[in-house]
């Protein structure tokens, strides 16, 4: 099913450890949900796959999910128009209740490849304190560059533009807008360019957190009220 709808399997985050050292053993017994797709036919789409952790599943990371992940996918996400679509139905990790849609799209052209990535009414609540908080947002990733080599990697760049709201169970919420597109490197692990404008409890004064000049490093400032504080990404 990874293969046909063009995703990875994750297999290095929810597969059991075998042993001591953490390797996978081909034995299917290694792994401890089940993964089920409608329709089991070759190239016949929307296609649902679900993912059922039952009632309770340790992960390769250490992690304890149970619950289920179900998402729908309406044609191979590498062809440009296709989109999925992921829900959760009491879907847990750890202490923590994740709830919400999240959608991918394929937005690309026949030149360069572009993604929209939503999340609405998300929601993370920790079952043991009661805590809650909650986000909409929607993102567009757009490569720049590295398209004409899509077999090498780490010479693309991708553009990141969209804006997010969210709250808590505090009464706290807050507003960000992608002011100056983000810029990701594949070869980096950390945005190097870009500006985000956040706002809190509506509140007229703002934060402007700046990833830089386009260095490769976690180094990043957020300005308030003009007053510039150096920080670490981490």
């Amino acid at each position: 099913a990874g293969e046909e709808v063009g995703l990875g399997t994750g297999s290095g985050i929810l597969y059991k450890p075998a042993g001591v050292a953490g390797t996978l053993s081909p034995d299917s017994t290694s792994h401890c949900f089940t993964v089920k797709v409608v329709p089991r036919i070759a190239r016949e789409f929307p296609k649902t796959i679900t993912i059922d952790f039952g009632d309770g599943c340790l992960g390769k990371d250490g992690k304890f999910r149970k619950g289920k992940i179900v998402s729908i996918f309406t044609g191979p996400m590498f062809i440009p128009g296709s989109k999925t679509s992921t829900t959760f139905i009491d879907y847990n990790v750890d202490s923590f209740k994740v709830e919400g849609t999240h959608t991918i799209e394929n937005t690309s052209s026949s030149n360069n490849q572009s993604w929209t990535v939503r999340v609405m009414n998300g929601k993370v609540t920790n079952t043991q304190s009661g805590f809650w908080k909650k986000w909409d947002g929607v993102r567009e990733h757009k490569q720049t560059e590295g398209n004409g080599t899509p077999l090498y990697l780490l010479d693309d760049v991708y553009q990141i533009t969209g804006n997010a709201t969210g709250s808590n169970s505090n009464g706290n919420s807050w507003t960000s807008l992608i002011t100056k597109p983000l810029i990701r490197k594949i070869g980096c692990a950390w945005r190097t360019e870009g500006q985000v404008t956040i706002s809190r409890n509506a509140n007229t004064r703002k934060a402007i957190l700046d990833y830089g000049d386009g260095s490769c490093d976690n180094k990043a400032t957020i300005t308030i009220n003009g007053v510039v504080r150096n920080i670490i990404v981490r």
